[in-house]
């Protein structure tokens, strides 16, 4: 009730979601003439609602940390900060602040799934001190999950592919089943394309230039194994050129490419600002020379 009142709503509107929220009761059905006894609802909204999710918004818009990146995601939050050398991590302060807030809004920070991940590549120890909630210490781990993205301590993308891999392999199993069914080629090519590719290219934008060659090999055996059940009687090359699809490593360049460029060309984008300034050098630096052999 208090932050619906910050807002520029009309006084009606704010009665109308109170009385959609209060003494709110629900009971369980089982069958046609079993039913639980009814219970009140203390905290929460009804789930399916259109408001609902309005009313979890409005709930966490204020949650801000000072001092740190916070980006918040539903109901997860993930909090970073850089220590520059020879200087004093402040994280405690803003799990500290995050807490106070969290708990003012009466919602609880889950303890067991609050991981701690710290990237160093220096081989001096810093001497930092484990993160704290609510006196609890939290679990210092090498690597995290964000937003489907396994990130490792090193930045490294092994345990990321790895997933990848289990994943299009358990597809690859409907793959099969789909061809010994004697489903057409065309339909075929259309259950990967639609339920198998995308997984070896969600956020591809990401690690795509920091993938080293074996890791990128094993991805496009990924399609190779796809093209070869759909087609076992033709190479790699030409199973591409009977689909029309091009490899696993040319689909990540180009929307690599495209996302940048989306980038560059628009000011207003949120990661525009973490481009480095255009190079204005009007001097070339580079030596040009004449090869001696001249292929005619």
């Amino acid at each position: 009730m208090r932050k619906l009142h910050t807002f520029d709503l009309p006084n009606s509107i704010v009665d109308w979601i109170i009385d959609f929220l209060r003494d709110r009761k629900q009971r369980v059905k089982l069958g046609q003439n079993c039913h639980s006894e009814w219970r009140s609802i203390p905290a929460g909204v009804p789930q399916g609602t259109k408001l609902g999710p309005w009313l979890f918004l409005i709930m966490i818009n204020d949650i801000s940390v000072p001092g740190v990146h916070l980006w918040k995601y539903v109901d997860d939050i993930t909090i970073s900060e850089s220590v520059p050398k020879n200087h004093t991590s402040k994280i405690q302060e803003a799990v500290d602040e995050l807490c106070s807030k969290t708990r003012a809004d009466k919602f609880q920070l889950n303890k067991t799934k609050c991981k701690e991940l710290r990237i160093d590549f220096s081989k001096a120890d810093k001497g930092l001190n484990p993160v704290n909630v609510n006196n609890s210490e939290l679990e210092l781990v090498s690597g995290a999950k964000l937003l489907g993205l396994n990130i490792s301590k090193d930045l490294k993308w092994n345990t990321h592919i790895a997933e990848i891999i289990k994943k299009v392999t358990s597809r690859l199993y409907f793959l099969r089943q789909l061809k010994r069914s004697k489903l057409a080629s065309k339909d075929l090519t259309q259950f990967y394309i639609t339920c198998i590719r995308p997984l070896t290219e969600y956020a591809c934008q990401v690690y795509h230039n920091s993938l080293p060659d074996y890791l990128s090999n094993d991805l496009e055996r990924l399609q190779k194994r796809a093209l070869r059940i759909i087609f076992p009687d033709l190479s790699y090359a030409e199973a591409l050129r009977e689909t029309g699809l091009v490899t696993l490593w040319q689909r990540r360049q180009n929307i690599t490419t495209k996302f940048f460029n989306e980038i560059v060309s628009n000011d207003d984008h949120r990661l525009h600002s973490l481009l480095p300034k255009e190079n204005d050098c009007k001097y070339n630096l580079r030596c040009k020379r004449i090869s001696p052999f001249l292929n005619v």
